[in-house]
Order: C-alpha cells, then structure tokens, then sequence
C-alpha cells in the first residue's frame, strides 16, 4: 500500500511504500498516477532503478519523448535526456550542463508539448556536507485560481508564442553575461539549422485546461514564450512578466532538496521549475531525464 504526503501547500508530495524495480500492479499505478495529478509534482526517495526501469516507468503514462540535442541523450537510451555537469575523458560535456537556466515547463515549444518529466538522481552535489542543486518548482494552477477576476478575463482567449530558437538565443546570452563576470562556464553544443527547424515555433493559449485533470491553469514561462498573439512586442513583453512573476511568488512554490536515488515526477500542464546553480565541478551532477508527450494545448 503506497502513502502520500503532501509537502508543499499547493504542490509536491512525497510517495512511499514503493520499489520501481519490481513490477507494479494496474491498482498500485493508478494510486500513484492520481497522487502526481493531485500534487502536480511527486518523488519516490530510495529508489535503485537502471535506464530501462526509469523507461518502462515512465512509458506507462504515455509515448517517451527524444529530445532535440542528441549529444545529450544517453547511449543506448534515446528516450533518456542527461542533465549534468561531468565531462568524459577528452573534456567533452557528457549531458546537458545547464538545463533549467529560466523558469519553464518542458518542450512547452512542441505541437504535443510534454504532460510529465521524470527526473532520476544518480548522483547530487554535495559541498561541506550541503546538498546542493535544488530545483524549485512552481504551480501555475495555483498561480491561476489567485489571479484577480479582471485579469483572468483578460487572458481568456488570449495565445503566446513558445520558441525553442527564442530560448537558445536567450540562453547563450545568460552564459555569455555568466563567463564576462567570471563565474560557471559550460559547454553547449551548437545546434543545426536542421535540429531548430525540427521544432518550430507554436502558439498556445495562455490560459490552458488540464487534459487530466480539467483545472484551468497558466501556460506561459519567461524562457519560451517570445511573444503574445496580438499584441505589439512591448506590450506583451509587459504581460508575460506580470504574469511570469506572478506565477512563482513563494506561495506557489515547492523546492526540492535531492538525494540520491531520487526519482522525481512533474506536470508539465501544471507547474513551471528551475534549477539552483549552486554548485561546480568538483561537485557531482548527474541526472537522467524521460519525458512523456502530451496533447495540444487547448
């Protein structure tokens, strides 16, 4: 018999009684898929699985994602994305190095943007007995029921652009700036034109319902959304970071402090997260990432 205890007041629960090295039940899934619907962001602590356990997991939700950068995707396991700051032997980034630099939710920029992530902890940094690399996590549901009534009104209808070519453009910036002030210098591999226009821009409504669970949530993140339908650049860029700040005020936040053997699940319907770049080599990172894809966003 599996226990939930929510941690966050509007988000993130922990799930117990569970060992996802053994084969579960149809009646033992369900009772964990309705405990992350509810909690919109889960994690099982203790947890010993291999690559393909974390697959057929995760596959049980719905068809694996493999994302754009193939450099990042772990050898035999293209529905695995590595997120980690280790290099190989030659110097090279074994992963993505950086991912989670701005708030977002995944492959929101995707036709089918991405229902769940799951995130499994192989290794955390840890500095002087403090673990590091936190992520924080943010519900957009939540953000949404607060919004006063004049502004819920006036998303309605209202559609955002998200932009994997906008996000990498912002993201080399940040590095740039990070490096110029002397701090945490990663690699990033370039993508080709061929990989970007894999992934073309799309529109969203800002205002999205959950295809699960019904609840009207806020679809919209300061690292894809480039613009707002309809309305001239300066203007929307004033809406979406109104509505970006609003979206991760504290209350609304849950921040997880990993362990190793972790295996952590977020809607990406339901919640925006970022990562804690609080740590460097020789401080060990080493996550690996499923995604499971969703439905269009209506």
């Amino acid at each position: 018999m599996i226990t939930v205890t929510r941690i966050g007041k509007h988000i993130g629960a922990e799930i117990s009684g569970v060992d996802l090295t053994q084969p579960l039940s149809d009646d033992t899934f369900a009772e964990i898929a309705k405990a992350f619907f509810d909690n919109e962001v889960v994690f099982f602590r203790n947890q010993k699985i291999t690559p393909a356990q974390q697959v057929a997991f995760t596959k049980r939700f719905g068809i694996l994602e493999q994302h754009v950068r193939k450099e990042s995707r772990l050898p035999g396991f293209p529905e695995i994305l590595v997120v980690s700051n280790l290099v190989d032997h030659y110097g090279n980034a074994i992963g993505a190095q950086d991912a989670g630099r701005f708030w977002h939710s995944d492959l929101s920029y995707k036709k089918e943007p991405s229902l769940l992530s799951a995130l499994y902890a192989v290794e955390v940094p840890v500095k002087d007995g403090k673990v590091l690399g936190d992520t924080n996590f943010t519900s957009t549901t939540a953000a949404y029921d607060a919004l006063p009534e004049a502004m819920k009104q006036r998303l309605q209808g209202l559609k955002n652009v998200h932009s994997y070519r906008y996000y990498r453009n912002k993201n080399a910036l940040a590095q740039k700036e990070d490096a110029a002030r002397g701090g945490r210098v990663v690699q990033e591999h370039a993508l080709t034109e061929e990989q970007l226009k894999s992934v073309p821009d799309v529109e969203a409504p800002i205002v999205r319902t959950h295809p699960v669970t019904k609840r009207k949530g806020l679809f919209i993140n300061e690292a894809h959304t480039s613009a707002i339908v309809g309305l001239p650049q300066a203007e929307g860029d004033v809406l979406r970071n109104e509505i970006c700040q609003h979206i991760i005020k504290p209350e609304f936040q849950y921040r997880h402090s990993w362990q190793a053997g972790d295996l952590l699940l977020w809607d990406n319907c339901a919640a925006l997260h970022k990562a804690n770049f609080d740590y460097d080599l020789p401080q060990r990172r080493l996550m690996y990432r499923t995604t499971v894809r969703g439905s269009v966003a209506v």
